[in-house]
């Protein structure tokens, strides 16, 4: 049997007799078309089935309606809801968003810039390896490809950003275990090679400086945003001769290695150890006890993120460049109820 041939412009234009220049209007969006006419060709489109040419009509138009993004970790329950934010924007927008994971590799991070490049996607959206700077975008014309930064920051290259204050974040949660009675309190950080991990500890400094408390180095360890790694340095903590009285663990998945280590050293919490972790994870409202977290706007920062980017790849090249720092909250529930902390 042979197979039928895809329908093309000239037969849609036929098929809804309008020309085929008001076909290319309705499918692109970019003149206006009577609510009739428009109507009329897109019931067309859908009874033929009819597909444009996407790379044809980018080749045309300049613009492919594609925007790319690349997230470290698709595993990570924190990035779900910022890839999320940023699609249900850009969906309304009539942009498709393409999506690479680089599992914190900086070759399989560059490799997915060449590609999404290579499609002559219209932006960027990138929360990338913490390398400074990042040396494929040595390279990278801004003008023709604009860039947003999530949750980084990269002074010497182009591009806005959407940041979270993970100082204040992270002050205000070791403020509230001093505030609690605590003393001692570990704390687990990211790679401080990352400025967000740097942030937090310096939040968690300050917080023991406003009340007159010293930083105890033996409290300090640095961590990686993984489950192992949450557990191994909070069982180093907890085996202390003189054990913090509290622990505030920079990351979601690292808490819940905490919470394995803390079970199988038979600690309750807050009784023993009280917990507050920086990032939410729906699992920390339903186990007992509850965790008190310091609560990212995720979905605000990908939404963000995305409206800051339309704006570039809509006519904004003149805009200056923006920040959009985004406030946290802070959740206390079970893990942190004030005990007898010594």
């Amino acid at each position: 049997m042979r197979r039928r041939s895809m329908a093309t412009i000239r037969e849609v234009a036929a098929r809804a007799r309008v020309s085929t220049a008001t076909v290319s209007h309705v499918l692109n969006q970019i003149i206006f078309v009577s609510p009739r006419l428009k109507a009329r060709v897109l019931k067309a489109v859908d009874e033929m089935n009819y597909h444009p040419n996407a790379m044809a009509r980018s080749l045309r138009t300049m613009k492919s309606k594609t925007v790319g993004m690349i997230i470290p970790d698709i595993t990570n329950p924190f990035f779900p809801a910022v890839v999320r934010g940023a699609e249900d924007v850009l969906s309304r927008a009539g942009y498709t968003l393409i999506v690479g994971n680089s599992d914190y590799l900086i070759e399989k991070e560059e490799t997915y810039y060449r590609t999404l490049t290579a499609k002559r996607v219209d932006g960027l959206l990138l929360e990338i390896t913490p390398v400074t700077p990042p040396p494929y975008l040595l390279r990278h014309d801004f003008e023709r490809t604009p860039v947003v930064y999530i949750d980084r920051f990269y002074r010497n290259f182009r591009g806005d950003a959407v940041l979270v204050d993970n100082y204040s974040g992270s002050l205000d949660a070791v403020t509230h275990l001093i505030e609690a009675g605590h003393r001692r309190i570990g704390i687990i950080t990211g790679p401080l090679n990352m400025t967000m991990a740097r942030r937090r500890l310096k939040g968690y400094e300050q917080a023991l400086r406003r009340h007159g408390l010293k930083r105890d180095p033996n409290l300090v360890r640095e961590g990686r945003v993984d489950l192992e790694s949450g557990y191994t340095q909070s069982k180093t903590l907890l085996t202390l001769n003189e054990r913090p009285t509290a622990l505030y663990i920079s990351n979601g998945l690292m808490t819940m290695g905490c919470t394995r280590a803390l079970d199988e050293l038979g600690l309750r919490c807050p009784e023993n150890v009280a917990l507050i972790s920086f990032d939410d994870l729906q699992a920390f409202e339903v186990m007992h006890p509850t965790i008190s977290a310091v609560i990212q706007p995720t979905y605000e920062m990908g939404s963000t993120a995305a409206n800051l980017l339309l704006k570039r790849i809509t006519g904004g090249a003149g805009i200056p460049t923006q920040h959009k720092v985004l406030k946290t909250r802070l959740a206390i529930r079970g893990s942190s109820l004030q005990t007898q902390a010594g």
